[in-house]
């Protein structure tokens, strides 16, 4: 009688694909939020520029912003790092910032966003 040989993934290629998997997911859960939470950011950049926002002043507009950030519990933004530009034509609302996450051991990983909504590409 033959023998069969049967062939397929061992252990150690299994861990290691447990493992790459793992690496993946974790990056995942940990990157996510933060782009849901920027996501929610120029939501609220929206909604607040496409409400009527002319007669309004800064403090008004960043008071709205604020209030739908909690309603949305967007808590790491400073609300005082939103710029409110004002001219003739547009107002311009915007907000650069970083967040810097532990990812593994002395890995940071920064992220950069930048939102902005200008009143000028919406009404014209």
């Amino acid at each position: 009688m033959g023998r069969n040989k049967q062939s397929g993934m061992t252990t150690v290629s299994t861990l290691f694909v447990l493992a790459i998997v793992g690496f993946f997911v974790t990056v995942v859960f940990k990157l996510a939020p933060h782009y849901l939470d920027n996501r929610m950011i120029q939501s609220a950049f929206n909604q607040v520029g496409e409400s009527n926002i002319n007669g309004k002043s800064d403090t008004q507009i960043r008071h709205t912003i604020a209030s739908f950030f909690t309603v949305n519990n967007i808590r790491d933004v400073d609300i005082a790092k939103i710029v409110i530009a004002r001219d003739d034509a547009a107002i311009r609302i915007s907000l650069d910032y970083e967040k810097r996450l532990a990812m593994f051991g002395n890995v940071d990983v920064v992220l950069s966003f930048s939102n902005q909504y200008d009143s000028a590409q919406w009404h014209n």
